[in-house]
């Protein structure tokens, strides 16, 4: 098995549950190195005012082990959730959320740090991936072709041949490639899975990195410790990650910015791009991206994540 192979298949399976990211956009080339720093510098600070228009006030999060306040931070990271992409989170997981939350605030149990959480990912990638079915994969790997709509002009939908990895950057594999790349991962040994695994973990652990440096700058009193996650913290980050959502702008800005997408995507091509109305921004034949949070994001796959985090942050 060469690198190229290895490093694809990683990919594979970090899209396959959607664990990778939007990538931040790079400053303008041809600029002199003092306006594109003047540039980045503005570009980051209405960044950072979109994710605390977004997940910073749309998210209630709780300062103490407190079982009132933790079951209202887990039910409004499930709103926050659903209405973005879909997810849903039933009420037996939010309650399992809202306790592990009043554990670790309480001191009762630990946190986890960024390495650890890398790690859950992909070990719940590997053994979700294990489980699915062929028709399974078919729908992951029409998910992973991107929005859809009966009035998508033609030159977008030719857009569709391909799976796309992460939102920010085109992918080879047709859907038929992925499929039976994803096939081999799940058909694979026990030796060979641990190698996709670490491989998967190398994807997560730098992706993570980058999301949560950046909610560290924009809301420092909720992820810029460095004491570790929550399991609600961590939570997010699985979702941010697995539905390549950034969590920037509130639910009624969120629909402004797709609204902003189709006319400036009309703009640029003389086409009539497709309408929001009735689309979500994220998960199965997300407006901005698709991805398959169906197998991602579902109950099921949440609580084997909740699992993993609980064996990590049980004390001895």
């Amino acid at each position: 098995m060469n690198y190229v192979s290895l490093v694809q298949r990683g990919r594979v399976i970090v899209a396959i549950v959607g664990l990778l990211c939007v990538a931040m956009a790079s400053a303008l080339v041809w600029r002199t190195t003092a306006i594109r720093r003047s540039q980045a510098s503005e570009s980051q600070r209405k960044y950072n005012a979109r994710i605390r228009d977004g997940v910073g006030s749309e998210v209630q999060f709780a300062d103490i082990g407190d079982e009132g306040s933790c079951r209202a931070s887990a039910d409004s990271v499930s709103h926050f959730i659903f209405k973005r992409s879909g997810a849903i989170l039933n009420g037996k997981t939010k309650t399992r959320l809202a306790r592990m939350e009043v554990s670790t605030l309480a001191g009762n149990s630990r946190r986890i740090s960024l390495d650890q959480l890398s790690e859950i990912l992909a070990q719940t990638a590997i053994e979700r991936i294990s489980k699915l079915r062929d028709s399974d994969l078919n729908n992951a790997s029409e998910s992973l072709r991107g929005f859809d709509a009966p009035d998508l002009p033609d030159s977008f939908r030719r857009g569709r041949n391909t799976v796309k990895l992460r939102a920010s950057k085109a992918s080879s594999l047709t859907p038929e490639q992925f499929v039976a790349q994803a096939k081999a991962i799940r058909g694979a040994d026990n030796a060979s899975k641990n190698i996709f695994q670490a491989a998967a973990k190398n994807a997560i652990a730098d992706e993570l990195v980058k999301r949560s440096r950046s909610l560290g700058d924009a809301i420092p009193e909720r992820f810029g410790s460095s004491a570790g996650l929550t399991p609600i913290q961590a939570v997010l980050l699985a979702y941010s990650i697995a539905a390549d959502d950034p969590m920037t702008d509130s639910e009624a800005n969120l629909q402004k910015h797709m609204v902003e997408v189709r006319d400036g995507l009309t703009r640029i091509t003389g086409q009539t791009y497709a309408s929001p109305d009735g689309h979500l921004a994220y998960g199965n034949n997300g407006y901005l991206f698709s991805t398959p949070l169906d197998l991602a994001f579902d109950d099921e796959t949440v609580n084997l994540l909740l699992d993993h985090i609980a064996e990590r942050s049980a004390n001895q």
